[in-house]
């Protein structure tokens, strides 16, 4: 019997294994609850409506459907059992491996508070994007019923939390949308009257990039009229 191999997770870690074992003497199974492989550092343009989803996820078969030794499985791992190489799925099935991979990507952190959920979703998955736009999109459109300028500023106010990749290129995509992609959209505000914060805890935005990338980016960001606001934490929403 062939050495069997299970990658639990298709994302860019399981398919990436799943590739470059296409060609090896093995049988391998790819197993994801979804069917399709999301390329997630364009989110944020799903976020902002510069893409469809679609533009931006690949069927799993389609992408491994000339590697004869795998097959693509869509499941949702319900429990492993290590000493006996057993994985079950949520719908009951068995799958057992000689090499387990486990791929299955990260999720959001809120510093221990799950109330933030609700109010501030993050940006992993195709409903996260499409929610953020929904709110982005919908804002606009309370902020042009709005008579109470108060208020009105209320809707045009935008905050990212968090200034890595995701968070600058999110913030600046906002900034866009405000400035020029809904320009003249409009009768009863400018929405270039739109405020948008960026909000990193560390000294500088991009602190995985060297300090000069950080510095450009920041540069970028506040010609897009950003703030940004670093050593700055959330304590409540």
């Amino acid at each position: 019997m062939p050495h069997e191999v299970l990658i639990v997770g298709g994302g860019f870690a399981g398919l990436a294994c799943a590739r470059g074992l296409g060609r090896a003497p093995l049988r391998v199974t790819l197993v994801d609850r979804r069917n399709f492989h999301l390329f997630q550092p364009l989110l944020y343009q799903v976020a902002t409506g510069g893409l469809s989803p679609a533009n931006i996820a690949a069927p799993l078969r389609d992408v491994l459907k000339r590697q004869d030794n795998t097959t693509v499985l869509l499941g949702e791992v319900a429990s492993l059992d290590l000493a006996a190489r057993r994985l079950r799925l949520a719908d009951g099935e068995g799958l057992g491996w000689d090499t387990l991979v486990l791929a299955t990507g990260a999720g959001h952190h809120y510093f221990g508070r799950g109330d933030w959920e609700r109010l501030a979703p993050g940006l992993k998955t195709v409903e996260d994007a499409t929610e953020v736009r929904r709110r982005v999109l919908a804002a606009f459109e309370a902020a042009e019923r709005e008579t109470d300028p108060r208020r009105r500023a209320a809707w045009l106010t935008f905050v990212v939390v968090g200034g890595g990749p995701t968070g600058v290129e999110l913030a600046g995509a906002l900034g866009e949308i405000a400035r020029h992609t809904l320009r003249r959209n409009f009768r009863r505000f400018d929405p270039a009257q739109a405020r948008v914060l960026l909000v990193e805890g560390g000294e500088r935005v991009l602190p995985s990039y060297p300090p000069g990338l950080s510095a450009r980016a920041t540069r970028s960001l506040v010609r897009l009229g950003i703030e940004v606001l670093t050593r700055t934490r959330l304590t409540d929403v």
